[in-house]
């Protein structure tokens, strides 16, 4: 049989085809496990539609009531020069609060007012949100290539399982899908975010704080919140968890490293990859960004049944994720108290909030596995509760001078056992090695 790709899969041979166009720029790409522009683009759409149950939908009121002006326009507006500086001043302002309530120190970095689209093309990229998913794709993108038939897969030349041109079409094409996937999810998640870290993880860079289109401003009319006091209150929020996340130098590895540990823990099975990789390659679906979409937006797209070894993994990611949350509520609260009369009314409308996550942060959740509930906050809010009040603040703290300080699950649930623990810590630290000549 003779080989069709025997001089190598070249992209450029769908250029003159009208309807494969577009794919043979998605053939082309080599940029890792997603398509980042393939994202980007999808997620712009999906704001441009206004998708159901988005909270910056089309609509112009509080929750979607009222207001006239809809469209990607309205979607991808917000943010701004003024708004940029406003949100600056209060994060000043807040670090200032902030040195009062943590020994956990300040951390330089910018503060944003992001338009849809800015936050977008920012978080649609390696690193930001795919620090939490790319793991995942490459693992599903190795176990594909495991699969593919050794003759199928060889086509071409080369060594390994996926080292021939359909090897390379199917990794183009897993990014693709991955891509579309991706971009539903940030596309629906960028009109519910208040701010950057609103998923108690940074989306962006960590050191970069910021509101994400006019969500907060629409969130403050809708529960009466003067808007100053909020912008002050989101402002004290994203920069406690900067100090975490840019501050403190090994939790960002620390968090990345747990998602790697699940993906490589995975039992991929790409056979329903494949299955979708040849339901839609029959058609002009390739060609039609928001088939893919629809085709991959499901409830049951990419999920992967947790084994046991991620499952501990999962534990010690949400235990990390809860804490972290908790730590910051516990943080702001400190620093607001007296100066932001409305925070126990932002705080309940919060509660209200993490009760009902949006679709974006729960296909976000599905793809990796963490599955944040107000239970673990407020777990993490009693551990934090009880640690203050029979160590202060500075013992709060002490869960940042190492990733084997942190608290596990069970600690949260029994803080006397992280006490505990630590004053033994404490006490080897006084007492030093042991003298083997003694």
């Amino acid at each position: 049989m003779t080989d069709p790709f025997s001089g190598g899969f070249d992209p450029r041979m769908f250029e003159s085809v009208p309807l494969f166009r577009e794919l043979a720029k998605v053939m082309s790409w080599s940029g890792g496990p997603v398509n980042w522009e393939i994202a980007a683009q999808t997620a712009l759409a999906v704001c441009a539609q206004g998708g159901p149950g988005d909270v910056g939908g089309a609509q112009g009121g509080p929750g979607g009531v009222g207001g006239t002006q809809g469209g990607l326009g309205r979607q991808l507006g917000a943010g701004g020069e003024r708004a940029t500086e406003e949100l600056a001043a209060a994060v000043r302002t807040g670090e200032l609060w902030l040195d009062e309530a943590t020994s956990l120190p300040h951390v330089e970095g910018r503060a944003r007012a992001l338009t849809l689209e800015e936050w977008i093309r920012l978080a649609c990229a390696s690193g930001g949100l795919g620090v939490y998913v790319e793991p995942v794709a490459e693992g599903m993108r190795e176990a594909l290539g495991r699969q593919l038939p050794e003759q199928l897969a060889g086509m071409g030349g080369g060594e390994g399982a996926a080292a021939g041109p359909l090897g390379q079409a199917l990794d183009s094409l897993g990014a693709m899908m991955y891509g579309v996937q991706l971009g539903t999810i940030a596309g629906h998640m960028a009109g519910q975010l208040l701010g950057t870290y609103d998923l108690g993880l940074p989306t962006l860079e960590p050191r970069v704080v910021g509101t994400v289109g006019d969500t907060a401003w629409r969130f403050a009319r809708e529960y009466g919140f003067d808007q100053t006091e909020l912008r002050h209150w989101l402002a004290l929020r994203e920069s406690a968890h900067r100090r975490q996340f840019a501050g403190v130098p090994w939790l960002h590895e620390h968090v990345a490293g747990l998602i790697r540990r699940f993906a490589a823990d995975a039992d991929f099975d790409p056979g329903g990859l494949m299955e979708q990789l040849g339901g839609m390659g029959r058609g002009a679906e390739l060609a039609d960004p928001d088939a893919l979409r629809e085709a991959l937006e499901g409830p049951d797209a990419f999920q992967v049944e947790p084994t046991t070894a991620q499952r501990a993994t999962l534990a010690r990611l949400q235990a990390v994720v809860a804490f972290t949350e908790s730590w910051v509520d516990t943080v702001v609260r400190a620093a607001g108290t007296g100066k932001l009369t409305a925070l126990p009314r932002i705080e309940e409308a919060m509660r209200r909030r993490r009760a009902e996550p949006g679709p974006g942060e729960r296909m976000l959740q599905q793809l990796i596995g963490l599955d944040l509930k107000p239970a673990d906050v407020r777990l993490g809010q009693g551990f934090c509760d009880a640690v203050i009040a029979a160590r202060g603040q500075e013992g709060l703290d002490r869960a940042w001078e190492g990733s084997a300080n942190l608290p596990t699950l069970a600690e949260l649930s029994e803080p006397s056992r992280w006490l505990v623990r630590m004053a033994a810590a404490e006490l080897d630290a006084q007492l030093g090695p042991a003298d083997d000549g003694q």
